[in-house]
């Protein structure tokens, strides 16, 4: 399992917003049928993460730093994000 890092503050933001916290989030990167895709940013190169956690689709967006993976947000999947997923199923 890959090593992680967020903003505790964000992740309870997102708990409230999105129904689930940062470190439920990394559940995703279990799932062997997880896609990543190169997010929009002007600052830093960001990814799209889209994978499943409990049978229900979600996107995180996350960024590389050194080792670690650092997210940023996660929401529930959009239709054209799961349609492209589970294009992709193994």
């Amino acid at each position: 399992m890959p090593s992680f890092e967020y903003d505790e503050n964000k992740s309870q933001t997102n708990q409230q917003k999105h129904g689930i916290d940062f470190i439920e989030a990394q559940k995703l990167w279990e799932d062997d049928n997880l896609l990543e895709i190169t997010g929009k940013s002007e600052t830093e190169p960001r990814y799209l993460i889209i994978g499943q956690v409990q049978d229900k689709h979600w996107t995180a967006v996350i960024t590389y730093r050194s080792e670690m993976i650092r997210i940023i947000s996660v929401r529930r999947s959009r239709t054209n994000e799961v349609t492209w997923y589970e294009s992709r199923r193994i």
